[in-house]
């Protein structure tokens, strides 16, 4: 949930703590008013006779709300940030919500609930995308307030109990794709291929959502010649990922997931090479393999990146793991990368 305070001038911001409104911490007013924002948000679709689900993690993404009604089930994200930037945001929000479809979790379109003000181009836009529903709060509340005979019992939750209930969702996912990938490690033939790819989908997307959006599985090129796992879009709002996009002049990441009982070799960077081109602005790939790549894997890889500048990076179960035990410290997973990405720049032979 992303929102600008500015456009939220007439919610209350909760519990008193002695602080007068302008002394109050920016962190602490940010989290307050997030939490009334959602408190509004639940209460609203509550009176409409959802079941109203928080702190969920779907496919390894966070989202605000599942809001549940009958076999539907709907994720619901929160949008309050108002100006020039409210249509990137909304679609960044939109690619992040439309990676989850054809999971079980949901079955319905998804939601974007706005509270800000809508720019005239963000207002045509939302009329004329179709992938999800951009509802404004103040219809959505008038609509709860219409239909509603009584307002339901339930408890409201603090910024605090908010934030609490989003990290027990985020330990125990966690804790599920450590022990999955684990699991993997030991044996290969626990999972498909197609099982192997959803897996480090959901492990990119959950360490490292909302840098990384927009996930894309089995893509083919435009000739139907190539075949890559998945890709996914690069954000702006982190230094890692920044730098990425500059140093390797690329706009997307590919990933190749490899569910081999051995370590891949030089085959498997030379299949995986011809899906780069420094002109698509698609430089970089993570392979992602079961127990890594040897010796013949490295060199090749190394030549992809003497020659022509192409990123293939081979990550390991083991560094999934090692990421995710890292809990939500985001710098030091980020920094496990480019620790990697450091360590195959310097070895570069001549």
């Amino acid at each position: 949930m992303t929102y600008n305070l500015p456009a939220l001038g007439g919610l209350a911001v909760g519990r008193s703590t002695g602080f007068g409104h302008d002394e109050i911490p920016e962190a602490e007013r940010q989290a307050r008013a997030e939490a009334d924002l959602l408190h509004r948000v639940a209460s609203a679709y509550r009176r409409l006779g959802y079941v109203v689900h928080q702190g969920v993690v779907l496919g390894g993404i966070q989202v605000d709300l599942v809001i549940e009604k009958g076999p539907k089930k709907t994720p619901v994200e929160i949008s309050g940030e108002a100006g020039s930037g409210q249509i990137d945001k909304l679609r960044r929000d939109l690619l992040r919500l439309v990676a989850l479809r054809g999971r079980d979790a949901w079955i319905d379109t998804p939601v974007i609930i706005v509270t800000g003000f809508a720019t005239p181009v963000t207002a045509h836009w939302a009329r004329h995308q179709t992938e999800v529903r951009i509802i404004r709060l103040d219809e959505l509340e008038a609509d709860a307030d219409a239909q509603a005979t009584s307002s339901p019992d339930f408890t409201t939750l603090s910024a605090e109990d908010l934030e609490r209930q989003r990290a027990q969702a985020r330990l125990v996912e966690r804790e599920a794709l450590i022990a999955r990938l684990r699991a993997h490690d030991a044996d290969a033939g626990l999972l498909t291929p197609a099982d192997y790819e959803d897996l480090c989908k959901q492990v990119f997307g959950f360490l490292f959502d909302p840098s990384l959006f927009g996930f894309e599985s089995q893509t083919s090129t435009s000739d139907g010649a190539n075949r890559y796992d998945f890709i996914c879009r690069i954000g702006t709002d982190r230094a890692f990922w920044n730098s990425l996009k500059s140093d390797f002049r690329t706009r997307a990441i590919l990933f190749e997931c490899k569910n081999y009982t051995d370590p891949i070799t030089a085959d498997q960077i030379y299949s995986t090479e011809r899906y780069l081109f420094s002109s698509a602005l698609r430089t970089v790939c993570f392979l992602i393999a079961r127990k890594g790549g040897d010796d013949s894997c490295q060199r090749a890889a190394q030549g992809a990146m003497r020659e022509s500048g192409k990123l293939i990076l081979v990550i390991s179960n083991l560094d999934l793991i090692e990421m995710l035990e890292f809990g939500d410290d985001i710098d030091s997973a980020e920094n496990h990368l480019d620790v990697l990405i450091w360590r195959f720049i310097i070895s570069l032979p001549r």
